[in-house]
């Protein structure tokens, strides 16, 4: 029976360091090298993931998805709000549309509020990421360009707005 004809039976578990190489592999396959030149790329060069916040989805020991996050800092003259940005996430392409991705960003997100963090930021579609609360972030900019409709940011509670300047955590 083709995989695809199979209903997908997956845990969501914190990513563990010997799942790295796998990770990157899928993620390579699914972005190409393309995606090291983005300016989010540039967000996550050097820095360490948040282990209490990146999560995978397995089968077994088959690797279906990964969604990583990243500590950065948004600044605005002496305030600074340190969040997380989201991504990549990924998910193989003959497990998409099974809600492996959905239950990778319900973690990712519940884990970094329980934590106290106070949002999360991404680049990605507004049409995917809106249902989770995502919205258009305004007035906070990345350090390169990036298309604003689709930086996107999801606050732990209402009435929360941050605004300034993206930086890695320093």
């Amino acid at each position: 029976m083709a995989l695809d004809a199979l209903a997908l039976d997956f845990s969501i578990c914190l990513e563990t360091p010997d799942l790295d190489q796998r990770i990157l592999a899928l993620t390579d396959h699914a972005f190409g090298p393309g995606r090291y030149v983005k300016t989010a790329e540039r967000l996550r060069e050097g820095a360490h993931i948040l282990p209490d916040m990146s999560f995978v989805a397995l089968d077994g020991d088959r690797l279906l998805g990964s969604v990583r996050m990243w500590p950065i800092d948004v600044r605005e003259g002496e305030a600074c709000e340190r969040i997380a940005f989201l991504g990549p996430i990924v998910v193989d392409d003959a497990c998409r549309g099974r809600g492996v991705g959905k239950a990778l960003i319900h973690a990712c997100l519940e884990a970094a509020f329980a934590k106290g963090l106070r949002a999360v930021l991404l680049v990605g579609t507004p049409g995917y990421f809106l249902p989770f609360g995502f919205e258009k972030a305004k007035d906070i900019t990345l350090p390169g360009p990036v298309d604003p409709n689709r930086l996107m940011i999801h606050y732990s509670q209402p009435g929360l707005a941050f605004t300034g300047r993206v930086s890695k955590a320093v």
